[in-house]
Formats: structure tokens, sequence, C-alpha cells
């Protein structure tokens, strides 16, 4: 039982074990996937389309033999080596279930079929469901657990239930995550359904936001390491297939995502065939946690580099670390002494993106760069920054709350400046920091040990300036490289990881956390430092300092997340790859979400104004006025 923000739900999940004859010869043969975007007819949705009042319908009623005879047609067009066929919303599926079982019968398929409102003959209850039906076996209803505004009405009136279980399926084609609608919104559901090792991710939805789904897919395909299909009506549209590989260009010649093998933009009927490389998806895996270098080269794709969950033979140092009960540290910034100089109903946040030292720097030091040759003129480049920053804030008499920089940016030298910076203008500093100058008597190179940090300066009322750390939980590629020797690929030396999450909170008034890059491509340290079992909300900001040359991917992720934790998302990277900005729940004009963002190459300063407050009542209102500013709330926030 979970019982957080002041409502209790049921999250169980029941595993399926499917068992039938199915037509791929052999495991390395892709899985062939029909996804059908059907047209929902207009009158049985309430308003336009496009508008998403769903007004349901519990059965077909007097059309139900015009709507079977549809199914019918509908059914021929899938291609008898269909291996999963995925059939979007239909008033005349409920109607025509036996027709989908002869499908799934005489084929040999796996039929993925939405059935909107219906009524379970076992209870008589009424769930938003999909049925999944498998050769020779009885139907089995998904019945969704989270509720959208349209149907939280009908649950308010007693005409809808929820679901209570979230369904996996180990089958002979993998094993398969069907996810329904709204459910997609829900950090929890995500959660737990991503520790099942889950290699195809299916998502029914009725659902007009097919952006925002787009991004939830394009995040997850890296996260979870695994396939994501959406299904849509074709009012809608925003069906797709998405995959954790990258297909832009020649291989390794695009940092493009990739990721999307295809998808429909718009309203519009389609019939979309995809083949899923599993073989790949498993070679990736399972070459990943073994070690091999090589295993790029004998797959056709690129993949996207996958998070740590899914390099590692055995369960990573990070995930024992957030099973402790002390795995979060609190700070509590008054006992801290720390006192804002505004009523901060806004939060005003400068966003660092300067270009970085040269690689070389990094690697021939063991990634002290205060230990280059070039230090000295980067060093003064940035008190130049610093001390722009400072006039700007004398002249304008703008109150300042943050200031962040990207990852391992900071030369410690650095250090008295930053304090000095935080102590004038009462600003919160966060920034990425070099490691450690190695000792003198250092014997070899991969004896050599250092620590990815994180440093957050805060400023009290007695005008000391405290400090923080906070440590890298995770390893990337990048880490720790030992400097190369020939044409060998570079080895790594020892980086010591974080133990502990770090949680800032200001009273009741906000909360924020800050995580170091790769650590943000894991997600559930995502959901571990916005859940815990004494705070009802998840953070207001997360920070994340990066140094990361995949910023696409990022982007996603920021908008994905600022919606589903219903937060906001502050990104600072280096200017060498862009992609700093800030994210949040927001219907911004033009790119929804997106406050602020910083292209590739460029170097800049930039302050962005959160309205706190605003966030604040639309995470407590009941319901969200039509003209808000604000996205509708995910499943987190259901009561």
């Amino acid at each position: 039982m979970n019982k957080k923000r002041g409502y209790a739900i049921m999250l169980t999940i029941h595993h399926h074990y499917l068992s039938y004859a199915h037509k791929r010869k052999n495991e390395a043969d892709p899985i062939k996937v029909f996804l059908i975007q059907e047209q929902y007819p207009e009158q049985l949705i309430g308003r336009r389309a496009g508008e998403g009042i769903y007004v349901g319908r519990i059965n077909p009623g007097d059309n139900s033999e015009e709507f079977r005879q549809h199914i019918e047609i509908m059914l021929h067009r899938i291609p008898e080596d269909t291996d999963v066929a995925i059939v979007s919303e239909h008033p005349g599926n409920a109607a025509a279930l036996d027709l989908y079982q002869q499908q799934a019968d005489q084929y040999q398929q796996l039929l993925i079929v939405r059935l909107g409102y219906h009524i379970r003959e076992n209870t008589k209850q009424i769930t938003n469901s999909v049925a999944v039906l498998t050769p020779h076996q009885e139907p089995i209803i998904v019945a969704q657990i989270s509720f959208s505004t349209e149907d939280q009405i009908f649950h308010a009136e007693g005409k809808l239930q929820r679901g209570q279980e979230i369904h996996v399926f180990s089958s002979p084609l993998g094993t398969i995550g069907v996810i329904n609608c709204h459910d997609y919104t829900h950090a929890d559901v995500l959660q737990k359904i991503s520790k099942h090792n889950i290699e195809i991710l299916v998502v029914s939805s009725f659902n007009p936001a097919t952006r925002l789904f787009r991004q939830y897919a394009l995040a997850d395909i890296h996260r979870f390491s695994c396939f994501v299909i959406i299904s849509n009506i074709a009012n809608y549209g925003g069906s797709g297939v998405f995959a954790p590989f990258r297909y832009n260009g020649p291989k390794r010649a695009s940092m493009s995502l990739g990721g999307a093998l295809a998808y429909t933009q718009g309203e519009t009927r389609a019939y979309l065939e995809a083949n899923l490389p599993i073989a790949d998806l498993r070679k990736l895996r399972a070459g990943q946690s073994s070690g091999i270098n090589s295993y790029e080269d004998s797959i056709a794709w690129t993949p996207i580099y996958p998070s740590e969950e899914y390099r590692a033979q055995s369960e990573p140092d990070y995930v024992k670390k957030l099973q402790r009960p002390d795995y979060l540290e609190n700070v509590d910034l008054k006992s801290v002494g720390y006192i804002p100089s505004h009523e901060q109903e806004e939060l005003n946040i400068a966003v660092v993106q300067l270009k970085c030292m040269d690689k070389e720097d990094y690697i021939n030091n063991y990634y002290c760069i205060s230990c280059s040759d070039n230090a000295p003129g980067f060093i003064k480049k940035v008190k130049k920054h610093l001390q722009f920053v400072s006039w700007q804030l004398e002249d304008s008499g703008q109150q300042l709350d943050f200031l962040v920089f990207p990852e391992l940016f900071l030369p410690l030298s650095l250090e008295p400046d930053l304090q000095a910076f935080a102590r004038k203008f009462n600003t919160i500093v966060i920034g990425g920091v070099e490691y450690d100058p190695q000792s003198a008597t250092l014997e070899s190179p991969e004896m050599a040990v250092g620590a990815n940090r994180c440093f957050i300066y805060v400023p009290t009322g007695s005008g000391e300036v405290k400090r923080f750390e906070y440590h890298k939980f995770t390893h990337s590629q990048y880490d720790a490289l030992l400097p190369p020797i020939g044409d060998c690929i570079p080895g790594h030396f020892k980086m010591i990881r974080g133990e502990n999450l770090l949680r800032f909170t200001y009273g009741q008034s906000w909360s924020f956390g800050v995580l170091i890059c790769y650590d943000y491509s894991h997600f559930d340290i995502i959901h571990r430092i916005n859940h815990d079992e004494y705070h009802s909300m998840p953070l207001d900001i997360l920070f994340v300092v990066a140094n990361n040359p995949d910023t696409q991917l990022y982007e996603r992720c920021c908008m994905a997340d600022s919606h589903r934790f219903y937060q906001y998302i502050v990104m600072s990277n280096v200017g060498q790859f862009g992609g700093s900005g800030v994210y949040g729940p927001v219907k911004t004009p033009g790119r929804r979400q997106v406050l602020l963002s910083s292209g590739v190459g460029t170097e800049n300063i930039s302050i962005s104004t959160l309205p706190l407050a605003q966030l604040k009542e639309a995470r407590m209102a009941s319901k969200l006025p039509p003209r808000s500013d604000f996205q509708n709330k995910p499943g987190i926030f259901q009561k």
C-alpha cells in the first residue's frame, strides 16, 4: 500500500505467463508489430475531436452489427505473419471480442485491443479497459488505475471503478508491460513496472496530449532500455513505435536522438508495420553487463547508452544504497540559518552555460583541471562572468535565489569567489567541481582516486556560507577516464560514489534536490529523491548539473519528468554541448513546458523566473480552471 499526498492507492503487479506456439523461427528474428490507429466516431466524443472531452460509451447499442462489420474489415488488414497487433479504441471493439479472439487463435497472434469504458462480466463493474488476447486463452482485462479529469467525473458519480493491478506478460515474444492511458502519467506505476525487466512497453491510450506522451516514450526507451509502443485514436494521432537505438544517419555519424521507428502526427487513420529488433536489444543488455566493448559492431543500430541497471551483471551499488532507510539526507534550510530576502512567491534562477576546459585538460590531469597549464586563463574567464552577473544584479536590484553551474566545471580555487557571491546576494550557489589533485607519490595511473561532486553553497543570516556536498551516485563511460596509451581504449581509475541523495527544504514553502548528469538517466533515482515517507509532495525544483553531449535526450527527460512529478527542472550544461534549460508543467507559448533553452556552442548566463506559488496552487487544486497556465495533473496527484 502506498500512502502519499493524502490518498491511498493499491499498486500490485499481476504477472501473467503466456504459452502458445508462435511463428518466429528463431530468437534472432525481429518481432513484427502491426499498429492500428483507427478513426473513433466523432459523435461519440464530447465536443470536437482534439479537445479531449470523452463522454464514454458503455456499450455499442443499436450499432453493434455495423461496428462488428467495421472490425471484420479492419482485421483483414492485419498481415498473417504479424506477431503483435495493437488496436486503438473503437466502440465496436467490445462487441467484437469474439472476432479478435478468432484472429488470435487462427494466426497465433497476440492482440492488444483498447475497449474504453467496459462492463466486466464477472463483477458488472465499469472500468476503462484494454483487452489482451492470446491464442486459445481467455482475454485478460487491463483496467485503468489512474484517472484523467473526465474519468474522475464518472468515478465521482459511481459510474467508473479503478483498476487495482499493473499487468506484466511473460510471452514467447518477450516480457511485455501493458499500461492503460493515464497510468502512463503515474510515476509510481512506472517505477513498479520497470522492476520486471520489461522489453516492450505498450501504452494504450485515448489521449489528446500526444506530444507529451511522445516525450515520455523518448525518455523511457533510454531509462528502461526497452521498446515503447503508443496506441491512440486517429482523431488525435500520436501513435508510434520507439526503440532504444539511434538510426539517424550513418552509424556513429550523428548525435540525433533517433529512437522513433514510426509515429504519426495529426488526425489521420494509420496502419503501421514495424519490426522490433528484440535480439539486438538483448545483445545490448548482455553486452553492456558483460563489459563487452565490441557489441555495437555486431548490430545494425547504434544503441542509446542505457542506465546502469542495464549494464551491470548484478544489482548496481546505487540500487542497494536506495534501499537503505537512510538513503535520503534532508537539509532543513531554516535550521541551517538561511533567511530569504523576499517573499519567494517566485524564484529567480541563473543558469550558467559556459564552455568548459578541453577534454585533454581533464583526462591528462585526472579531472583536476586546476593542474592544467590552461587553468589560469579559464579561471580568469569564469571570474569575469561572475563579476558581470554581479554588476547586473547591483544595477537592477533584482534578487537572485539560485546560481547553478555545470558538472565538473569549477576549479576549487574559485570557492572564495563563489562564497562571496552567495553572501553578497543571498544566493544559493550550485556547481559541479573538479576532482581533488592526486598525491605526488602516485605510483601508477590505475591507483588514482577521485570523486565527481557538486557543491551547494547556502548563505546564512549570520554571514557564514555553509557548504554541502553531493557525490555522484552513478558511473558513466565519461567518468574517471585514464589518459590513453597509444591506440588502446582508455581505462578508468577509481571514482568514489555518493552514499546519500540530498533534499533541501525551506519549511513548508519549497524544496529542491540536486543530481549530477548520468544520475539523471536513472528513473529510480529520480523517483526516490522525489518520494520518501516523510514528504507529502515531490520536490518543487530538481537541479541537474551536466557535462553531457546528448542534449536532446536529456531535454526529453526534463519534459517528461517536469510533468510526471509536476515540478520545475533546471539543467545546466557546458557550452560545447548546449542544452541548458528550465522546464515545468506549464502551457508556455510555442514549445510547451520550456521556460528556457540554450543552443549548442553558445555561452550565456540566463535568468529565469519560476512562479512557485502558482505551482503550489495547481498542485493543491481539486480541478484546474479551463484557462490555467498549468498542464493537467499526473497520476501521483490523484486523490
